[in-house]
């Protein structure tokens, strides 16, 4: 039988655990293929704090996945994220030899990674590395320098670094639930490849993935992620200020904040009652939506200046006319994008995947940007054979895969086979 492209996206987040599998089929059409989710468990602020309750529910989603899909998966892209990655840029200069005239794919290679050659502490490593412009002798701004004349060769690059030890905890747990690891995709960069438009990476634009625990903050500009910052706050906290403050059970408040709460003048007015369980199978509680609507909106708010702030501080602010883009499970309350455009002054949208064949709407949510942006990512870095955060040409592309540069995921599962 003909091999199959099976490509898999792991997003662990601080509430929901992600499995995405995806096939490319005919060479140029993504087939999602099954969806897995599990509770998340383990994990606080998107850190590992109990490896054997994550592993249990990266092997729960990943289960679910595999009978959804009807495959068995072997190795998986793991997204990583948390309050732990930081970032800065740098820049890295190649000359080329004499009896060379012209820059190459390897010249490219070689000179982001003198770029990512910087020293860090010991407990900290590069997680990412994203060319952002390159020169080529006098010629600057130059998105994709293959085949140009020249006799140096310069890159600005944006290098996102990350604790050593978050990033060993997540993987154990991927091998503690008996998975291969394939690759590590920063989240924001897998966000964006299942968000974003061409168009709007060209532009100048935003993403802002408000995830459970964290809220990752990425910048594009001329096609190249600029900046990256990660707040310590996401929509767990809100459910908490639902929980505490209008005093219900946390999953009654997860409950309100997903299916009732909205951001806008009229929910603030609004004094009509919602009746929702109470604590061990008490009586009703009463809770006004506009009580509900004033604890989400000023949650939320905090949450939207914060990444104005981290917008403004990286002086890319000026550079976004296509304004800003909100996705991941935090970003569905109804108004949020009205808020966004307030607080940010300027456009906003709500971002979610593009309709793939086998995505059904019903997932094809923005709680799921992420994971199906793994896959994306994922079956680019197997095309490219390369850690440039690029897309190739159609004719690089059809050389990459006639070189054989893929590989199926298909070999037998230890996991699987000791399934009772």
């Amino acid at each position: 039988m003909p091999k199959r492209d099976i490509v898999v996206g792991l997003d662990v987040g601080t509430t929901k655990t992600a499995v995405v599998i995806g096939e490319l089929y005919r060479e140029s059409q993504l087939h999602i293929l099954g969806i897995g989710t599990a509770p998340s468990r383990g994990l606080r602020g998107g850190q590992v704090v109990d490896i054997i309750r994550t592993s249990e529910a990266i092997d729960e989603a990943a289960l679910r996945a595999e009978r959804a899909a009807g495959v068995r998966l072997e190795k998986v892209h793991i997204g990583i994220a948390g309050g732990h990655l930081e970032s800065h840029s740098e820049r890295a200069q190649l000359s080329l030899q004499r009896d060379e005239y012209r820059v190459y794919p390897r010249h490219i290679n070689a000179v982001v990674r003198a770029a990512a050659s910087v020293p860090l502490p010991e407990h900290r490593e590069v997680v990412a590395v994203i060319p952002k412009t390159f020169t080529v002798d006098s010629m600057t701004s130059i998105a994709d320098p293959r085949g140009l004349a020249g006799r140096s060769l310069q890159v600005d690059a944006h290098i996102v670094t990350g604790a050593a030890n978050s990033m060993r905890n997540l993987e154990q747990c991927v091998d503690v639930a008996r998975i291969g690891l394939e690759g590590r995709i920063l989240q924001p960069l897998a966000s964006a490849e299942a968000c974003l438009t061409p168009e709007q990476r060209r532009a100048g634009v935003v993403l802002i993935d408000i995830g459970g625990g964290t809220t990752d903050v990425a910048v594009f500009f001329e096609e190249a992620c600029w900046h990256i910052s990660v707040i310590d706050i996401g929509g767990e906290l809100v459910t908490s200020d639902i929980s505490r403050g209008l005093g219900l059970p946390r999953a009654v408040a997860e409950e309100l904040k997903t299916q009732n709460s909205r951001i806008d003048p009229s929910a603030a007015e609004d004094n009509s009652v919602i009746e929702v369980p109470g604590f061990d199978r008490g009586a009703p509680i009463e809770i006004r939506r506009c009580d509900l609507a004033e604890v989400v909106e000023a949650r939320m708010e905090e949450i939207l200046v914060m990444a104005k702030d981290a917008i403004v501080r990286s002086g890319y602010y000026n550079l976004l006319p296509a304004g800003v883009v909100l996705t991941g499970g935090g970003s569905q309350i109804q108004g949020l994008t009205n808020l966004a455009a307030k607080v940010m002054d300027t456009s906003a949208a709500l971002g979610r995947p593009p309709a793939f064949y086998g995505l059904s709407e019903e997932v094809r949510q923005p709680e799921f940007s992420t994971g199906i942006g793994l896959v994306l990512a994922g079956l680019k870095t197997r095309v490219t054979g390369s850690w440039l955060q690029r897309e190739p040409t159609g004719v690089n592309a059809l050389i990459a895969r006639a070189q054989g540069r893929f590989r199926t995921l298909l070999s037998p599962k230890p996991r699987w086979e000791t399934e009772s």
